[in-house]
């Protein structure tokens, strides 16, 4: 938890390797969390959030003057992302799941659902109502952070945030009604 803090009061990209390892022990289990709700698949999450940390290191010192680390990484994991998403689109699916341990089944299965039914939900609203709505419910960023990971103002944000959790009302709201 005290890294969290480090990396929350931090005003300058790491560029130690000491420093890296904190940034990567902080906020690693936040972006792949992230990236599994983007992506539905945890082996995909891993990979798109090991090319950002490698990325991040190796460019360190372009990044000097980035102030707010861990806003910065969620866009670069939110881009991968999309980049990842438009490569199953032109390859015409989604790559083979990894194998996953039996005692590790059960879990695997209901965290794809749970994913499964919440991705289904925000493919029905607009993608920048969704995204903000993943940073904000799934890895817990203020709206100051969300505003920098998508490159908006706060205000923008918080209607984002707020018309798409009213359309999400209203689609819940439906399909029970469709079910009574």
């Amino acid at each position: 938890m005290a890294a969290v803090i480090i990396i929350r009061q931090s005003s300058a990209w790491p560029q130690t390797i000491e420093e890296f390892g904190r940034l990567v022990d902080a906020t690693q289990d936040e972006l792949v969390h992230f990236a599994f709700y983007r992506l539905g698949n945890q082996a995909d999450a891993e990979d798109v959030v090991q090319d950002v940390y490698v990325q991040a290191f190796r460019d360190r010192a372009l990044r000097r003057h980035v102030t707010e680390v861990r806003p910065y990484l969620f866009r670069m994991v939110r881009n991968r992302c999309t980049d990842v998403l438009r490569g199953r689109s032109r390859s015409g699916g989604e790559p083979a799941e990894a194998l996953v341990d039996g005692g590790d089944m059960l879990s695997a299965i209901l965290a794809r659902e749970e994913a499964s039914e919440f991705a289904r939900l925000l493919e029905a609203i607009p993608e920048r109502e969704a995204e903000v709505i993943r940073l904000r419910a799934w890895s817990e960023l203020s709206f100051a952070e969300i505003a920098i990971a998508v490159d908006a103002a706060v205000p923008t944000v918080k209607s984002r945030f707020r018309y798409g959790i009213d359309k999400l009302r209203r689609l819940l709201h439906q399909e029970g009604d469709a079910q009574s």
